[in-house]
């Protein structure tokens, strides 16, 4: 070791030794209730963001454990946690649902969004907490009124679910807010987020397709979806492209905004002939019997990529293939989200978001089939100056 290393190296141990004194030397609870003349439970209670401890207080006890360089012992954070696991929850604070819809209720005609709900209501209530809608653009709530009701009922914890469109601003207040949103609706500002895996729940789709044995693997999707999703599954499904023969490479069915999907699909399915279809549209089951008297799966398989365990079942009872994204537990997910930041006592914009994926379930059902290859024709062989062909070879009957 030259010289420069070792230098080097002693200075990484120093510097690892004096990171390990100053953690040692780390105020206790005791220490900062002391240095402001409060109570331990005080302290506590202040730094979990509880509602019981006034704003005022609750800031001065924050600025002294700020000076004094005071760190949560994750040690006693573990042991609170398994008290509060092995013993009756009570609702002690709200975390707002905040909707955006052009209507109160407008979000509760789409089933994923009430999917998300119900998670993350069982979820909040498993940690103590009621998730409430809130709808944000209700009479008198515009600019930062939503932010003084929020203030006034002591909720510090926010939910942003998913957004008619990705423009939708809200104006709150985010430095006072432990805040998540779910999927990726909701761009300006960054906030952590809970969303589906979305890319690997079309690298899963895509394997189960070559498993049986589809070759021509169509994508359908509407540049609205697209966008919302992030352009996760059309990623995903273009890298698979890329390392297929030119064969098997179709254009995706990519549907214009404001048009109906099913408007220029058969000529789409007549003109490049896929073997199955992936899709979010549940409808495509259906249309394709009905407008272009295709069987699924006998003529053409069916992957759903929104296969909701209560849509397993058609509506002719027939199961569908897909993944179920399970949207329960990215409601759950943004709970989580939510809470550790309420325990930490973060507020604000968040200087590095983090987003959570949940992992979707494959689904087995009734709209693909294995797909049997043909037999590759044997080469012709001349006999006699003219070509034969080779008779297949007799098999065994069972």
């Amino acid at each position: 070791m030259t010289k420069e290393r070792q230098l080097t190296a002693g200075n990484q141990r120093l510097n690892v030794k004096a990171l390990m004194d100053s953690a040692a030397k780390t105020p206790t609870m005791a220490e900062v209730a002391a240095k402001a003349g409060v109570s331990k439970m005080a302290v506590s209670l202040a730094l979990r963001g509880s509602p019981r401890v006034s704003e005022a207080k609750r800031k001065m006890i924050l600025e002294v454990a700020a000076a004094m360089n005071y760190r949560p012992n994750p040690q006693v954070q573990t042991l609170m946690a398994n008290l509060r696991a092995t013993r009756p929850v009570e609702m002690h604070s709200v975390i707002a649902w905040i909707t955006t819809f052009g209507t109160e209720f407008g979000w509760e005609k789409h089933r994923v969004s009430v999917d998300y709900f119900k998670g993350a209501l069982l979820r909040g209530k498993e940690l103590g907490y009621r998730v409430e809608p809130m709808w944000a653009f209700s009479k008198g709530m515009r600019g930062s009124r939503l932010s003084d009701v929020l203030a006034a009922r002591g909720i510090n914890g926010v939910i942003i679910p998913p957004t008619p469109n990705t423009e939708t601003q809200l104006d709150l207040r985010w430095e006072e807010l432990a805040s998540a949103t779910i999927g990726y609706s909701f761009t300006q500002p960054k906030l952590h987020r809970a969303a589906a895996n979305l890319p690997d729940a079309m690298s899963v789709a895509l394997h189960k397709c070559e498993q049986l044995g589809y070759e021509r693997i169509g994508f359908v999707i509407t540049s609205d979806t697209d966008f919302r999703v992030n352009h996760s599954w059309m990623a995903v499904y273009l890298a698979w492209q890329h390392f297929q023969k030119p064969s098997r490479v179709l254009p995706i069915h990519y549907v214009a905004e404001n048009t109906p999907i099913e408007k220029h699909l058969g000529a789409w399915v007549k003109k490049h002939k896929p073997d199955v279809i992936i899709s979010p549209y549940r409808e495509i089951k259906l249309w394709l019997p009905e407008m272009l008297g295709i069987n699924i799966p006998e003529d053409v398989g069916y992957v759903s990529l929104a296969n909701r365990a209560d849509q397993y079942l058609d509506m002719l009872g027939v199961k569908v293939s897909g993944i179920d994204q399970q949207d329960d537990a990215i409601g759950a997910a943004a709970v989580d989200l939510v809470v550790a930041q309420l325990q930490r006592n973060e507020k604000g914009l968040p200087v590095t978001p983090k987003v959570v994926l949940t992992e979707g379930l494959w689904r087995d059902g009734e709209t693909v089939g294995k797909k049997i290859k043909p037999a590759k024709q044997q080469p012709a062989k001349k006999v006699k100056g003219r070509a034969v062909r080779k008779k297949p070879l007799a098999t065994k009957s069972s």
